[in-house]
């Protein structure tokens, strides 16, 4: 078994199964299982107990798929370790999925059944939290822009000195696998695929700032305090992993004119572990939208009113659908971070465009 086959699971799949696995213990207090509860009701011992069976049953499951992963690929090669790899994707994503969905219903036929506060919907709101410093400028990706003209630069200058057949692919050995002939788009196009990802990462900061604001029942200038923290976290998080990618994709076309198989491997194994490391243990900081992770035996006052409902508009949970609603971004009801409404025409666009440039890449690199 390769190291670099089996060292992806462990350090990739392994932390986001941890994380996926105890997602419900960091939605906000007023959410369980994409259903809108009180906050008293969010810590009642029937709720605990459905988000320890979620974790339970998800740490059992991922890890039955990661070892059958780790048992397949002890003798794979590099083609079927690259099948492999993608089929336990799958598997993994779609258990998470159905499991998630089993909890959802399951959550909204117990929440008839959970004490409620009959009296008017009240909503309090931080009216200067648009004055505020939301997130970082997107400036700062002027840097990324840099290093991709300068890398564009040398590969134009270098260009006669390039083989006529470049080398694109490398298996674990650092044997070629795929090669394409000398033209300026085939040298270019990792620019290419780098504007098109820091084009994304612009927007993806662009929408942590635009994001709907979030209504609360009490203390809303501590509220927005806290998802003003939030959002600034996960916007600064955003240009560090840009940054990430922008400077691996470089060493890879560096890679054409000073061949290193040695610092290359490291590095595109280095770069998205401490990516997906770096997501799980932000995540772990804090809530979804802010606020700390408390310990259920912390004495305090909880409130039992019912937040704003909206739950009509999610549907299964984490698909949010309200052409009523101006908004084009919204905070995830599962996990951390942010979906859009896909009752906008807006949000089918960025689906169109996200897929173009998964598909440009794919077809640049072969």
């Amino acid at each position: 078994m390769e190291l670099f086959s089996i060292l992806p699971i462990i350090l990739i799949f392994a932390p986001l199964a941890l994380l996926l696995s105890f997602a419900p213990y960091l939605t906000r207090e007023t959410i369980s299982f994409g259903v809108t509860v009180s906050e008293y009701n969010y810590y009642t011992p029937i709720l605990r107990k459905l988000r320890s069976m979620f974790a339970t049953v998800s740490l059992i499951g991922n890890g039955i798929v990661i070892l059958v992963c780790l048992y397949l690929l002890r003798s794979a090669n590099e083609e079927s370790t690259a099948m492999i790899t993608g089929v336990c994707t799958m598997i993994f994503i779609v258990y998470w999925a159905a499991l998630n969905m089993i909890f959802h219903f399951k959550m909204k036929k117990l929440k008839g059944t959970l004490t409620t506060v009959e009296a008017p919907q009240r909503v309090k709101i931080d009216t200067t939290f648009r004055q505020n410093k939301l997130t970082y400028s997107n400036y700062w990706f002027l840097i990324h822009f840099a290093i991709i003209v300068a890398i564009a630069i040398i590969s134009i200058v270098n260009y006669k000195a390039l083989p006529n057949i470049i080398p694109m692919k490398y298996d674990l050995q650092g044997n070629v696998t795929s090669s394409v002939p000398k033209t300026y788009l085939s040298v270019l196009a990792i620019n290419l695929v780098q504007l098109g990802i820091i084009a994304l990462m612009m927007l993806v900061n662009w929408s942590i700032k635009a994001s709907k604001q979030q209504l609360t029942t009490s203390n809303p200038a501590k509220f927005a305090a806290e998802n003003i923290q939030f959002r600034r976290k996960w916007s600064l998080f955003t240009i560090i992993t840009g940054l990430l990618l922008t400077i691996l994709f470089a060493f890879i076309q560096i890679n054409m004119f000073v061949p290193n198989m040695v610092l290359l491997t490291s590095i595109s194994f280095i770069t998205p572990v401490v990516i997906v490391l770096g997501a799980v243990l932000l995540s772990l900081t804090g809530r979804q939208g802010g606020g700390k992770i408390r310990n259920h035996q912390e004495d305090r006052e909880r409130s039992r009113e019912q937040p704003v409902n909206d739950d009509d508009y999610w549907k299964f949970g984490f698909i949010y659908f309200n052409s009523n609603d101006p908004s084009f971004t919204v905070e995830k009801r599962y996990g951390i971070g942010w979906t859009i409404n896909f009752a906008r025409p807006l949000s089918w666009v960025l689906l169109l465009f996200i897929i173009a440039i998964v598909v440009i890449s794919i077809v640049l690199s072969q």
